[in-house]
């Protein structure tokens, strides 16, 4: 019997802790610079079958970052086409996803250089 109340107790105290756990940090712009240089300008997306995993890495971050400019409908639609060509190992869907300029054009914000 002592030993079921000290498991209910120490099952209760994990419990406790999970739920107050923090939640995980928002993805930040130095996530998506490692997207940009190490993923896209690497061209890792010319071949997903070989970098599908650092792929799909990289295609959650940018689904889930809040982009500096645009509205928050086209930046869904478009990580949304990037996520769903590489869950269907769509090579030429990705590589029309991973347009830079398209993307860039509505959501980069400029830079003061």
């Amino acid at each position: 019997m002592k030993l079921t109340i000290c498991t209910l107790l120490f099952v209760g105290f994990c419990m406790t802790m999970v739920q107050s756990a923090p939640v995980a940090d928002k993805v930040t712009h130095e996530q998506i610079e490692e997207v940009m240089k190490k993923g896209f300008k690497a061209k890792l997306q010319d071949d997903l079958a070989a970098n599908k995993e650092v792929l799909a890495k990289y295609a959650a971050w940018l689904a889930e970052y809040k982009p500096p400019k645009g509205d928050a409908e086209s930046w869904k639609k478009k990580t949304g086409a990037i996520v769903a060509a590489i869950k269907a190992d769509n090579q030429a869907a990705l590589k029309k996803a991973t347009n830079c300029k398209a993307c860039h054009n509505v959501h980069k914000k400029k830079s003061s250089k």
